[in-house]
């Protein structure tokens, strides 16, 4: 048996280890940072990261619970944000692996289920399957794991179809810059170089923020809905 290592594995690792060693920083400069100066580079940087998560988790799940959904919530808009826009340096981007986009939506899945349970304790958890009517237990069955599905493939789909297309322009690109420009002997993708740049702000970066934020907001509303009101 061949071992296969799928081709953004180190592109995984390297993301992985780069935010974790920019957490580690950030947290021993704020450590050491005074509270009564106006706070600026890393640091800035770090608390409003941190304001902006906590604004966010707060205004859809409830001040209750930014402690225990605000760690979590903002190592997946950094992690996301970094590997949707890893490809404009050179990366393989690891959201165009179903395994990576799977991963991150069966841990949002686990909270889904958690915070069922906590809400409805397990016989509540397991008597939902049955309601309406036990004709409807298949039904509730695949709507439990409904949300696993729709979550990782709305990313990869996306992030992967981005991708796809910017490889389509700079084919038709070098094959139009070549039926013009052939005649001079130069090998120069002169309409790729003008056109790629707008398309990449587009399907790299603004695409690479929507996905993030809507990957992040329907983690919180599905896992808000099962809690209990506070």
């Amino acid at each position: 048996m061949t071992l296969v290592v799928q081709k953004e594995v180190p592109s995984i690792i390297i993301i992985t280890a780069l935010l974790c060693a920019f957490c580690v920083f950030a947290g021993s400069r704020i450590k050491k940072a005074d509270p009564y100066e106006k706070p600026k580079g890393i640091v800035f940087a770090a608390l409003w990261l941190i304001e902006w998560v906590d604004g966010t988790v707060e205004s859809m799940m409830g001040k209750g619970n930014v402690k225990a959904f605000g760690p979590y919530i903002g190592s997946l808009a950094m992690y996301l944000i970094c590997a949707n826009l890893s490809g404009l340096f050179g990366f393989n981007t690891p959201t165009m692996n179903l395994s990576v986009t799977l991963s991150l939506a069966l841990i949002t899945w686990a909270l889904i289920q958690w915070a069922t349970v906590k809400s409805n304790g397990v016989g509540g958890y397991v008597k939902g399957l049955f309601e309406p009517i036990p004709l409807l237990f298949l039904g509730n069955l695949i709507g439990k794991f409904s949300p696993l599905i729709s979550l990782s493939m709305r990313l990869f789909g996306n992030i992967l179809s981005g991708s796809i297309l910017m490889s389509l322009v700079y084919t038709a690109c070098s094959a139009l810059s070549n039926a013009v420009l052939g005649w001079t002997g130069l090998n120069f993708n002169v309409f790729g170089v003008v056109l790629a740049p707008v398309l990449h702000a587009y399907f790299d970066v603004f695409a690479g923020f929507i996905q993030m934020y809507i990957f992040i907001s329907l983690t919180m509303a599905l896992v808000s809905n099962e809690l209990d009101d506070e």
